[in-house]
Order: structure tokens, then sequence, then C-alpha cells
């Protein structure tokens, strides 16, 4: 829905987080500002090369402001380029990449039932945000020739 214009729920922050960054990164995410903003990011200039984070993605969690944008801004420059992306899409897959589940990350009964849900509802539940299969559908077709029977 954020790929349309959809706004993505924002959580104010009660302490605004300010962070510096290099001048290419501050110009890029200067860039990106009006994207992040649909994906719940609030993000003002603070000076030069200077931001204030005033919110988050309410499903992000709280106190790693800064972390969270400079590795979404390495995602998005590190993005692979023989994908044709627009800046919106390249950003919301680097921020899914960013906050998937990890391997050897230990998830609830309810988590993992929530996860499968929510892949099933999602537009795409067949392709990771970097374009990888998550599952192989296996037909009982090709299941009997493959094996015989």
């Amino acid at each position: 829905q954020a790929m349309n214009g959809k706004r993505i729920a924002t959580q104010k922050s009660l302490f605004p987080a300010t962070f510096q960054m290099s001048p290419a990164d501050a110009a890029l995410l200067e860039d990106l500002r009006g994207d992040l903003e649909i994906l719940g990011f609030e993000v003002e200039p603070f000076g030069k090369d200077s931001f204030v984070v005033h919110g988050t993605p309410a499903d992000l969690g709280s106190g790693n402001e800064q972390q969270t944008i400079e590795q979404l801004l390495e995602q998005f420059k590190h993005f692979s380029s023989e994908f044709k992306f627009s800046k919106r899409e390249k950003l919301l897959r680097s921020l899914a990449m960013q906050q998937a589940v990890k391997a050897g990350q230990h998830l609830s009964q309810a988590e993992m039932k929530n996860l499968v849900n929510d892949l099933f509802n999602c537009g795409q539940p067949n392709v990771s945000p970097a374009g990888n299969p998550i599952y192989i559908e296996f037909k009982k077709d090709y299941l009997t020739r493959a094996f015989g029977k």
C-alpha cells in the first residue's frame, strides 16, 4: 500500500533524535525525505548535514533511529541495479530487508503464526524483497511424474 502512496502510521518520538551525516549521505537523505515520510519516518534538516527524527514507522523499535536510517541508506545505495525499481520501491525493499527476521532469531508461536498470516496477506507472498523465492510450490502432477507414482 505504501508503494501506491498510502502513508504508513508514524510513532512520534518523545525525545527526537538528532544526528549528523556525511555530506553525500545528507544529500541522499534530503532527496529521499518525501518517500521516507510515506514509509512513516518524520525526518527534518537540522543545520548543515544534520537531521532530527521526530517519528519512525509505528512497527519499528524505538531508540536506534540514527542506525536504522543509516542502514536504510546503505541498503538503498547498494541495492541491486539489475532491477528497475522506483526510489520508493527500493526504500520499501531496503526497509523490509533490514527489518526481516534474521537466521537464528527465536520467535514465539504467536509471532510465527502472525508472520505466516502476514506473508500470505501481501501482494507477492512468494518473493523476498531481494527478489529471491520464499517458497516453491510443487503441484501434485509434478510430484507424481518426479517420483513415478
